[in-house]
């Protein structure tokens, strides 16, 4: 059953649950969801009222961005744990012979390919609704700035707990040229974010 069709309850049970997913990912995954729900929130709060005429056209554009990357971040937290149970799959594939264990190497490789894929774009998109909240906080709603702030740490814990699951799973690639390539984008990414939250948070600390 996905996350969709789950209620609240039976998500957290399904993590508390003792098995490995859903696990950190799926949950950072639904941190950046939940952070552009936030955003979208306080966007909406101004939108049509006296005092924000200036930036209508900016808080519609912040809507319009926000629906897909929600979605996208939803569909996320599925794939995480998808993701994984490849992961699984493939370390229990037989070793008997030499070529079944060649099998579960080439197998298991793809695996984590694919494990280290997914919470990269979790990351990414969290990137994108931490870039959201940063705007929600200039444009949207001020009496709501405390919810800009929350949907601010979202965004960042799920781009740095995307970030070290991407880590985790890629150490057990052997392929250099993606590892390396991966590495920098996370490293980017990260030191981006900082920047990003740090700035976003400025905003929304200067109305305290």
């Amino acid at each position: 059953m996905g996350v969709k069709e789950q209620t609240v309850e039976e998500f957290l049970s399904a993590v508390a649950a003792a098995t490995p997913t859903p696990g950190g990912g799926s949950v950072a995954a639904l941190a950046g969801a939940l952070s552009v729900a936030l955003s979208r929130m306080v966007a909406g709060l101004a939108r049509g009222k006296t005092g924000y005429e200036a930036v209508q056209d900016d808080l519609a554009r912040i809507e319009e961005r926000a629906v897909p990357i929600q979605e996208r971040l939803r569909l996320l937290v599925d794939e995480d744990s998808a993701s994984y149970q490849l992961v699984v799959f493939a370390m229990r594939m037989p070793k008997t012979t030499e070529e079944e264990k060649a099998a579960r190497v080439e197998a298991m490789q793809a695996a984590y390919r694919e494990a280290t894929k997914v919470p990269l774009e979790t990351a990414e998109r969290g990137f994108e609704a931490l870039e959201l909240a940063k705007e929600a906080a200039e444009k949207g709603n001020r009496s709501a700035f405390t919810d800009c702030g929350v949907a601010v740490l979202l965004a960042e814990a799920a781009i740095r707990g995307a970030s070290l699951n991407v880590r985790v799973n890629l150490a057990s690639i052997r392929d250099e040229s993606f590892r390396s390539s991966v590495e920098e984008k996370v490293d980017d990414l990260l030191a981006r974010a900082q920047s990003l939250g740090h700035d976003a948070m400025a905003i929304i600390e200067r109305r305290l």
